[in-house]
């Protein structure tokens, strides 16, 4: 005995349209909410081609170390990833902040950096531009960076001048290491730095700057030293005192004098200079005298030193 028929539940939905009929309907639907114009896929397509380029172009640097003729076809791939990120990139340069920057000139940090506004951010070499940086005088290191959407930001670390070279009509500025450092103009405050004078005193002004840590109070009435005969230095106080240091063991005569000077106030007197050149004896010369100072042979009465 076969059981009835069930009659299908109504879905309570319009059974007008068949099941083709709603399928035709969906896929009209679907086709009229597409946009016309480029594809979307192909400006991330080619920042994608560039960032790879570029990670070529950075790996091929150990490529090229390994093989010369590389270097030709490495150079290329990088300039054509930046090519590509210069037509594909929304990041256009606007500004440029720098960081640190004393004594090196606006024009220089510009000439150094070779852009301009609108250049793709993307597409500057900042290995390249970090490396000019660095070719200024007064720069001893550089960073360039990129600050999206459109600043290149730039810091520098310049080297410190600390003494003024006097050679002959010249005066060069010279940093704590000895370098001397070109410049078109002295920079502010240049008037109270060290005088230098001498042959050969930059390539010492490093022992120089340590020697005159161990007595403070001759540091403070410094005004000039001078290298003589490639040895040993002269100091010139404030006062045109001159104090002539011995060619060894320059600290403990420095000392001794300083430990001399609280006693008996030599550094005020009116001693013109006081020699320090032997270890058991100094030799002291008045102010204004025309004479030469007394050679450590000479016949003069020496001051014995009781330090």
């Amino acid at each position: 005995m076969r059981a009835p028929a069930r009659t299908p539940r109504s879905s309570g939905r319009s059974s007008g349209a068949t099941p083709a009929r709603r399928d035709y309907d969906r896929r009209k639907k679907r086709s009229t909410s597409r946009k016309s114009g480029k594809p979307v896929w192909r400006q991330p397509m080619l920042l994608g081609l560039a960032v790879l380029l570029l990670g070529m172009g950075g790996g091929g640097g150990w490529l090229a170390w390994r093989e010369g003729w590389l270097v030709a076809i490495q150079t290329h791939v990088e300039d054509a990833s930046r090519a590509v990120v210069a037509a594909v990139t929304p990041f256009k340069l606007a500004d440029i902040t720098v960081e640190g920057r004393d004594y090196v000139t606006r024009e220089a940090i510009l000439a150094a950096l070779d852009v301009k506004a609108g250049d793709s951010l993307l597409g500057i070499d900042l290995q390249a531009a970090r490396h000019r940086l660095e070719a200024i005088d007064w720069v001893a290191s550089a960073t360039v960076e990129r600050r999206l959407p459109d600043t290149l930001y730039v810091t520098l670390r310049e080297r410190r001048a600390v003494a003024i070279w006097q050679n002959g009509t010249e005066y060069t500025l010279i940093d704590q290491n000895g370098r001397t450092v070109r410049a078109s103009r002295m920079p502010p405050g240049a008037e109270s730095l060290l005088l230098l004078g001498g042959p050969g005193a930059p390539e010492h002004v490093g022992d120089l700057l340590l020697l005159l840590t161990y007595e403070p109070k001759v540091t403070k009435q410094l005004r000039a030293a001078v290298w003589v005969g490639q040895r040993r230095w002269n100091l010139v106080l404030k006062n045109d005192v001159e104090i002539w240091l011995p060619e060894e063991d320059a600290v403990a005569a420095l000392q001794r004098l300083g430990k001399l000077d609280d006693e008996y106030k030599l550094l005020s007197r009116e001693f013109g200079v006081i020699d320090l050149r032997l270890p058991d004896k100094l030799y002291l010369r008045k102010r204004g005298s025309a004479e030469d100072a007394p050679s450590p042979s000479a016949a003069a009465k020496p001051v014995q030193s009781k330090v």
